[in-house]
């Protein structure tokens, strides 16, 4: 079966590439918490928005039925979902592109609408073959134009020893200018460049016109600019490093938008945390972008979350009124004492406020039949289905 042959239920209704730069709404200035869950039993993947109230700081108790698709027996962990990127959201498979034929949809949750973007390039030939390979979604303001990076490492059949890969790099544009293909970016040979260590240990951020990633191994944020299409490298905080970098951990750590910044997540503890003793959130933010200068900030995340039922909180970002969000590890919690939430931390007055997620239906809160794949936020729009 095609990867491309999955359906597509609720409101939500497809567009053609030409159709796109006429598809966006009007701001209502509204925000609303996106929740993509897998059910591993149906092979659907359901989205559902709940509107986030901010005076008191809270969540609505109705949560609406946005997209539900229906994917191949081939998308055992369903897909992932990007960064908002106003107004789209990314979809592609978990392990995308490892099947060159794996779907990949802009999806819009005000206008309901979808679009399922042509295959890729693929570099594959008789004598080469693709090793790994990423997707990324950026937006330029300077162009107005969303774009999706695809880099693909590929090695030469036979393989040589040691093992040599080459990076390959391939760009969609969105909207009105795009012709509807991808097109190949060229690679500056005068980069400090090792294929392998520019891998992504996590999802990417788009940020001043530029999507960001932490590589898996070596000291650098890769950043690659949407308006011309090249690499440049962001050294890592000499502290963060020090701290830090050992073999493999980079895969743990996360790279998130903090305040309109760019910043560097990890994780301390102090002690025992099944004690209740300290655990400590660090962040690392780039407050000046050009001039590469960090700002440590540090977090005590109370014990009172119960980081022993649900796991360490992880941070999101921050929603539009300044709070950062964090969810839990795990909302597989039988208990009823302990139901499905998020936690908010007002940086201002260093306070949290835990916040119970309700409403959504009994599967998405049994680890055994669902995967929840992202939870994100997003702006609403005036003539948006939750009006």
């Amino acid at each position: 079966m095609s990867l491309m042959r999955f359906r597509i239920g609720s409101a939500c209704h497809s567009l053609h590439l030409r159709q796109l730069c006429t598809s966006t709404s009007k701001s209502d200035n509204t925000h609303h918490l996106l929740i993509s869950a897998f059910n591993k039993d149906t092979f659907q993947q359901h989205f559902f928005s709940i509107p986030i109230i901010h005076h008191p700081l809270s969540l609505g108790s109705k949560p609406t039925s946005l997209l539900t698709l229906t994917l191949p027996s081939s998308h055992p962990k369903g897909l992932n979902t990007s960064q908002y990127l106003n107004p789209f959201f990314l979809l592609h498979r978990h392990d995308y592109p490892h099947s060159n034929h794996a779907p990949i949809l802009t999806y819009n949750p005000t206008t309901q609408q979808t679009l399922t973007l042509p295959h890729s390039l693929t570099s594959e030939t008789e004598t080469d073959t693709t090793l790994y390979a990423e997707t990324h979604f950026g937006f330029d303001p300077l162009t107005n134009t969303h774009k999706v990076l695809r880099a693909e490492w590929t090695v030469a059949i036979p393989e040589s020893n040691p093992r040599v890969s080459q990076m390959v790099c391939t760009v969609f544009t969105l909207g009105c200018r795009s012709n509807g293909s991808w097109r190949k970016v060229k690679i500056n040979p005068e980069l400090p460049f090792h294929s392998t260590k520019y891998m992504s240990s996590g999802k990417s951020v788009c940020i001043n016109g530029a999507i960001h990633w932490v590589t898996q191994f070596g000291n650098y944020i890769v950043a690659f600019d949407l308006k011309d299409e090249n690499f440049r490298l962001i050294p890592l905080p000499h502290n963060y490093k020090a701290e830090n970098f050992k073999p493999l951990h980079f895969e743990f750590n996360r790279l998130i938008e903090l305040g309109g910044c760019l910043a560097l997540v990890d994780y301390k503890y102090s002690g025992d945390i099944y004690r209740g003793d300290e655990y400590i959130c660090q962040f690392w933010i780039l407050k000046d972008y050009h001039n590469h200068v960090w700002v440590e900030e540090k977090i005590s995340v109370p014990f009172d979350f119960r980081i022993n039922i649900y796991g360490k909180p992880i941070p999101i970002g921050t929603i539009p009124t300044g709070e950062i969000l964090l969810e839990p590890f795990s909302w597989y919690v039988s208990c009823k004492d302990y139901p499905a939430c998020l936690l908010f931390y007002d940086m201002e007055g260093q306070g949290f406020k835990k916040v119970d997620v309700t409403g959504l239906p009994k599967w998405v809160y049994n680890g055994r039949h669902s995967i929840i794949r992202a939870i994100s936020v997003y702006e609403g729009a005036s003539n948006s289905i939750f009006a």
